[in-house]
């Protein structure tokens, strides 16, 4: 099914007033609104709303039906506050392409996001069970997430192991059992899932963190003492290293 929208001019950052615009051929408008939802990424990626905006609007007038333009639409309309207008270009990125992953995983954020967890995990299931789409383990890692952010460990333990089955060396999912693990008191898990993540993931403050938490609830004083010590050397201004002397 072929969808039209009216773009971006309800986002209310420009004027509904279309630019001009020399007639292009269904390729040349093709391509331009892939360069201008490039370019809008660009601008969301920065916090730039406004000049993302009329990238964006520019895009689906030159194609409605391009996904990614729909897609990028919605992250702007949450980001501004405008929850209808993002769930409405929501739909139309399922109406273009009702099993895109992007598309189910994105709207599912989104919806956790707003306490309509049933709904999520519909959309999430639907992403992880298309296996053509790439991103099944991140879909259940973020199912897993959103359960556990609202309480439910044991279902978002589920999740996480499902995502690991997908893709046994996928970071967050592992960070997600360790730290789940961590919780839990469940100590040599935390640490068989807290190798793991250290062996696929680069170092960062988050990753000297948790290891920092599992050796000292361990009572492990030099594994302690070498996390702590490359969170002060690499990472000084970080809030973790901030929270050492907590």
């Amino acid at each position: 099914m072929r969808w039209y929208v009216l773009g971006l001019c309800l986002i209310g950052l420009i004027g509904c007033a279309a630019p001009t615009l020399e007639p292009l051929t269904e390729q040349q408008a093709h391509r331009a609104a892939r360069a201008n939802t490039d370019l809008a990424i660009h601008y969301l990626s920065r916090d730039a709303l406004e000049p993302a905006a009329q990238k964006i609007y520019r895009a689906l007038v030159q194609n409605p039906n391009l996904i990614d333009a729909q897609l990028v639409a919605a992250e702007l309309n949450a980001r501004l506050s405008k929850p209808a207008l993002a769930e409405q270009h929501y739909r139309n990125a399922l109406q273009i392409e009702a099993d895109s992953g992007a598309a189910l995983n994105n709207y599912a954020v989104f919806l956790c996001d707003r306490d309509q967890r049933l709904r999520a995990l519909d959309l999430w299931e639907m992403a992880a069970n298309n296996p053509l789409y790439t991103g099944r383990a991140m879909a259940l890692t973020n199912a897993g997430r959103c359960l556990n952010a609202a309480g439910y460990a044991d279902q978002a333990r589920t999740y996480w192991r499902r995502a690991l089955e997908v893709q046994a060396q996928y970071a967050p999912a592992l960070r997600a059992m360790a730290e789940e693990s961590l919780a839990r008191d469940s100590l040599n898990t935390a640490r068989l899932y807290f190798s793991r993540y250290t062996h696929v993931s680069d170092e960062t403050p988050t990753l000297l963190w948790l290891g920092v938490r599992i050796a000292k609830a361990g009572g492990d004083t030099e594994r302690y003492e070498h996390f702590a010590q490359r969170l002060k050397d690499v990472y000084p201004l970080s809030d973790q290293a901030a929270r050492l002397s907590e």
